[in-house]
């Protein structure tokens, strides 16, 4: 039996993991003590699992756990159909025997409020599954003829076996079974005994077979998958050799994106199969909450389907015959759909990645197959000709701040005399609405001292927009100007009210030589608050602060904005019921601020919806992308004359005390 069910799980496991070792992909070696940490961290202690959501996470955690503990009961369940008398032996046994049963007590509750949260709670992250309730059961098969063997062999064995009797005194279940079989016939618990103890040893390994074939496969390879995580938002887009790419002009020697299931990284699958369809990803998805056609569960359930039906020409290098992963296995709306905010992976307990596999398939799309929303065209060449969205000129950059006094710097010389530049961006460059933002960082800078400077025409765009719609031609085009121009000019400080710019001018510039210490303007502002050179006079109540995904998930950043917010209110300022880690976005990521919302709800609108549940008289936030979304929001919904729409640098410059 034994063998016969290793075999089995062998051929069914390497019917999957073939499909890993196929593939290429980067090499996750390096930062091995790091790695086994968070192996340890979110693997066997399940912190991730049980932060994400405490009552799930326990019930889980519980049932892991037991799965562990337990594996020295299976050993001598094996032990046993050898000799029917084997216990473990001296301060082992004793601990055994004593632990045993109340973690097998522990693991049937856990899968009682399984059971109760699939049957009845229903919530909808959890999409029906019979697989799911088959290893409940299973697993409760498994706890329940324990106890009854237990209970047999105690009966049997007890009275004229001293290990067996020993085991007895310190055990809990069994004993009391035991005795609710006193009446029985000698037989009669001989035959309960291999009856319950047969029934074990197949239900057993009846669930280790089952293991490779669905999802509960993340029990072999959830470890493996934590190892290999990134271990960090996805905060960076994969790049393209674009000077290797324009060399080879039909582009076939060089690797652009991801085309069919072979350009995938072995990790893609090894995602996709372990996905345990927990349905986290979906919490605070933005386009799941306003039922659009995409969901990471949702992904992996269509690429592990994929990866399986095409196994052999995977494994065997039929590559030529595959067929496009756009739109054959993901639709074109599921890609364009993703608004790039991250929450997916931060919700994830075992760490998968999403974005960059989508990053690569935008980038195929949008270099190879040239194709992408038409919206997305004129963008594209509003970016080329003039550096902005909008194609508005570019000598007009700085326009928005005459008046302002603010100097426009054009030499090294004067960069010096600066204690930060102030990167503008587009949207605070162009925008009316984000223009006012910007006039209102200027002012709290000025009251507290700060240097200041903008580089005026010659600011060009950060390219962040068109990078993450997969454009990657253009925007190392425009990376490396600004770059030219920065270090031209010895640029070291950076601030930035934009937290898309923030994001890849500190953590995708280095890749081009661009080396700056960047700071967003809320940090700036609390360090400012903090150290005595802003005083403040409460001015705001029943304030509520939106997250920006880029300053939050990506970058780590939630207390800055709350810290200058709490200076700025006399009252405690409003949560949304999503918020931190678990924010939803306004939907203006991902190039998504340029395309139309065509399928489900608006995501701006549904913010605000969310926002209007605690009555606010504000919505704060702290990206000037947020503030144009919300603000649409609120005058879709009618209740522009009820609820403001302000960044926190305008709340924090109209509190500020009186000189």
């Amino acid at each position: 039996m034994l063998a016969a069910a290793f075999a089995a799980f062998s051929v069914l496991a390497w019917r999957k993991l073939a499909i890993v070792f196929a593939l290429s992909g980067e090499s996750r070696w390096d930062n091995a003590s790091a790695r086994l940490w968070r192996v340890a961290r979110n693997g066997f202690l399940q912190s991730r699992m049980i932060r994400g959501e405490r009552k799930p996470g326990i019930m889980h955690a519980v049932i892991f756990t037991g799965f562990l503990a337990l594996l020295a009961r299976k050993l001598q369940l094996i032990v046993i159909g050898y000799d029917a008398t084997f216990v473990y032996p001296g301060a082992f046994g004793v601990a055994f025997a004593c632990l045993k049963d109340w973690v097998e007590v522990a693991v049937l509750l856990a899968v009682g409020y399984a059971f109760f949260r699939r049957l009845v709670q229903k919530p909808a992250r959890l999409e029906r599954n019979g697989e799911a309730l088959v290893i409940l059961s299973l697993i409760a098969a498994i706890m329940i003829t324990d106890f009854l063997f237990d209970g047999f062999r105690y009966a049997v064995g007890a009275s004229n076996n001293g290990g067996i009797a020993d085991e007895a005194r310190y055990a809990v279940v069994g004993p009391a079974i035991a005795r609710g079989l006193a009446g029985l016939t000698g037989p009669m618990l001989h035959i309960g005994e291999h009856l319950f103890y047969w029934t074990q040893v197949a239900t057993v390994l009846i669930f280790l077979v089952l293991l490779p074939t669905g999802e509960h496969f993340h029990i072999v390879t959830a470890l493996p998958a934590l190892y290999f995580a990134v271990g960090t938002a996805s905060n960076r887009v994969p790049t393209v050799d674009i000077d290797k790419l324009m060399e080879n002009a039909d582009g076939d020697d060089v690797p652009v994106g991801v085309r069919t299931a072979a350009d995938l990284h072995w990790k893609d699958a090894l995602d996709a199969f372990t996905c345990t369809e927990c349905g986290r990803c979906k919490d605070a998805c933005p386009t799941f909450i306003t039922g659009k056609p995409l969901a990471l569960k949702w992904v992996f359930d269509d690429l592990k389907r994929h990866l399986l039906a095409e196994r052999s020409r995977i494994v065997d290098s039929g590559a030529d015959l595959l067929p496009a992963i756009v739109p054959a296995i993901i639709p074109e709306e599921t890609l364009w759909a993703c608004t790039t905010c991250g929450y997916c992976e931060a919700a994830c307990p075992i760490e998968l990645e999403h974005l960059p596999r989508f990053y690569r398939l935008r980038q195929q799309q949008v270099l190879i197959e040239g194709k992408f929303p038409r919206e997305l065209k004129a963008v594209f060449d509003a970016y080329e000709v003039q550096s902005n969205p909008w194609a508005f000129p570019a000598e007009q950059r700085g326009d928005w701040a005459k008046g302002l006094a603010l100097p426009v710097v054009s030499t090294a010389e004067e960069i010096e005399d600066l204690d930060w530049l102030f990167y503008v961006g587009s949207a605070q460059s162009f925008d009316p609405r984000a223009q006012q933002i910007a006039r209102a960082f200027v002012g709290v800078m000025r009251r507290a001292s700060v240097r200041i400077g903008i580089l005026g025409a010659a600011e060009t765009s950060t390219g962040e927009s068109v990078r993450r719609a997969g454009n990657e031609m253009l925007f190392q085009l425009l990376a490396k100007n600004l770059v030219a121009t920065l270090n031209h000019l010895g640029v070291t400080r950076i601030v930035t009210c934009d937290p898309h710019a923030f994001n890849t001018l500190r953590n995708e510039y280095p890749e081009f030589g661009g080396h700056y210490e960047v700071i967003h303007h809320t940090q700036l502002i609390a360090q400012l608050i903090e150290r005595g050179r802003l005083t403040l006079a409460p001015a705001f109540e029943k304030v509520i602060y939106h997250e920006p995904c880029y300053l939050g998930r990506h970058n780590g950043e939630y207390e800055a904005p709350r810290r200058a917010l709490r200076a700025a209110c006399s009252d405690v300022p409003l949560e949304f019921a999503l918020a931190r880690n678990k924010a939803m976005c306004c939907g203006a990521g991902g190039a998504r601020m340029w395309m139309d919302e065509k399928i489900g709800r608006r995501i701006n609108v549904t913010r605000v919806e969310q926002a209007l549940t605690r009555s606010p008289t504000t919505i704060a936030t702290a990206c000037p992308y947020c503030a144009v979304m919300l603000q649409d929001g609120v005058n879709a919904l009618g209740q522009a004359d009820n609820v403001k729409i302000r960044d926190i640098a305008e709340l924090v410059g109209e509190s500020l005390a009186a000189d």
